[in-house]
């Protein structure tokens, strides 16, 4: 058991220094690399970032979208309601009723005498009404739809144009923010690639004794893969360290914007998306990315 656990820990010290003793080797296009993925992830992080803000504002905008829901003249509101908040996507449902809609009207329109109107036109031709808010933007559609459904239903209406206008936006960021990704992944995996086999060229003789001595290919390039990781992790870091000292700036300048400007960037510096998930989204995408290019720089050499 305590040979094994040694044996262990000689392969880690060994692959350690293996890898310190490439990264030595690569000098300034170890920052090269870095710098590349730095920049990759930064950008990447800033469209999460954009994309979880808009996202948190689109639901704040979508909860407060409202659809108009008018029932029958028989239909009884508080019969109804019920049956409204049962419907899927559904967040809320306020009723107004005939009577109080009617008020509000004549008062609009300047005119106290309530009864005198009312006898003027046979009494009121309104019927209830129910405001229902969606559990967010894009959801309207499917819950007018579903609404306009039920029995005791008249007309439903929303602002059809604004949700479109929001899915378009969505669309439309999403496509830019993969295309812009899917260009940097490219380029910071092909400067890794260079990179790293501009380090296994370095150490070609040196490769070449561990192969005549029956080292295996696994355990020549393994340290290689290495140091593809740490420079994912070390441009994980580089980025996130730009975005939080980027968002802190963004937070101080907007102190003292309008209110509509504090609104589209609330919670920018406070959603935990960004002060766990990132961090550990940057990470990850990092060194799958250092993982790939040294793969691709030493796959030649390791079939030879």
């Amino acid at each position: 058991m305590f040979q094994n656990v040694l044996r262990f820990f000689t392969k880690i010290d060994y692959l350690l220094r293996e890898t310190l003793l490439g990264l030595r080797r690569g000098g300034w296009m170890n920052w090269a690399a870095i710098s590349t993925v730095a920049v990759l992830l930064f950008l990447f992080g800033a469209s999460l970032q954009v994309s979880w803000q808009l996202e948190n504002v689109l639901g704040q905008l979508g909860s407060q979208l409202e659809i108009s829901v008018y029932l029958d003249e028989n239909t009884a509101g508080e019969s109804m309601q019920s049956r409204l908040l049962l419907v899927e996507g559904v967040a809320a449902a306020k009723l107004i009723s005939k009577d109080d809609a009617w008020e509000s009207l004549l008062k609009d329109l300047g005119k106290t005498d309530l009864s005198q109107a009312t006898q003027q036109l046979g009494g009121n031709p309104l019927v209830d009404e129910f405001k229902v808010r969606a559990v967010s933007s894009d959801r309207v559609p499917d819950v007018a739809r579903r609404i306009s459904e039920l029995k005791g239903i008249n007309e439903v209406w929303y602002t059809n144009e604004v949700v479109e206008r929001i899915g378009q936006l969505r669309s439309a960021l999403s496509n830019i923010s993969l295309a812009i990704v899917v260009v940097f992944t490219i380029i910071a995996i092909a400067v890794i690639t260079t990179t790293i086999r501009l380090i296994v060229l370095a150490r070609r003789r040196e490769i070449e004794v561990m192969q005549l001595v029956g080292a295996t290919a696994a355990w020549i390039y393994f340290p290689f893969v290495l140091q593809g990781v740490f420079f994912g992790i070390t441009g994980a870091a580089t980025a996130y360290g730009m975005l939080l000292f980027s968002t802190n700036l963004l937070g101080g300048a907007i102190v003292n914007q309008p209110e509509l400007i504090k609104s589209l960037t609330l919670g920018l510096t406070t959603d935990l998306r960004i002060q766990f998930l990132l961090p550990l989204v940057l990470t990850l995408f990092g060194s799958f990315i250092g993982v790939v290019g040294s793969l691709l720089a030493v796959r030649r050499f390791s079939f030879n």
